[in-house]
């Protein structure tokens, strides 16, 4: 059964949280994909610092991205981000992540939703997520909110210290 959960617009200010949620839910979800040594190098700091750096995070650019945050009371628990892409019409959801006791419990739901409705207002007709190929749990999550699989955007990138195939999702009409 799904949980209600508080979803707001996310700030410079929590940039250490999402940082954190950020690393715990990659060394959980891709601790079989990517090499230990790539997980065990990952920071807070650094990535903190990722999300505000000026003209490159997210955090600080702001619109047309939309960073939000989902909490269990008074505790971050997620956060998705979504801005543009260079397809006219079309956004991206550029990053979803759980604590990983919160997957399966309807926060997911709730940031992607958040996501869809913040790109449909700011004119995009369709939004694209890319996910790595072997992430069974992403791929099952983005069909089930009505996301296809796009097979011919199959290709092989260099991430988390190996090779690995990644492939886009489509939410054709956001409305």
């Amino acid at each position: 059964m799904d949980k209600s959960f508080r979803i707001r617009r996310a700030s410079q200010d929590d940039a250490g949280e999402v940082a954190r949620i950020h690393i715990e839910a990659t060394r959980a979800a891709y601790r079989d994909i990517y090499t230990v040594e790539y997980l065990n190098g990952l920071s807070v700091e650094d990535r903190a610092y990722r999300w505000v750096e000026k003209d490159k995070g997210h955090l600080a650019i702001g619109r047309p991205f939309g960073v939000f945050v989902a909490f269990d009371n008074d505790v971050m628990i997620g956060f998705a981000d979504v801005g543009p892409t260079d397809e006219n019409g079309v956004a991206e959801l550029y990053a979803i992540y759980l604590d990983p006791d919160y997957i399966g419990k309807g926060a997911g739901k709730a940031l992607l939703e958040a996501c869809a409705d913040y790109a449909a207002s700011n004119g995009f007709k369709a939004m694209t997520a890319t996910v790595l190929s072997r992430n069974s749990l992403a791929r099952a999550f983005y069909e089930r909110t009505g996301a296809r699989a796009v097979t011919e955007t199959e290709r092989l990138i260099e991430t988390g210290g190996t090779k690995e195939t990644v492939i886009s999702y489509l939410w054709a009409n956001l409305r």
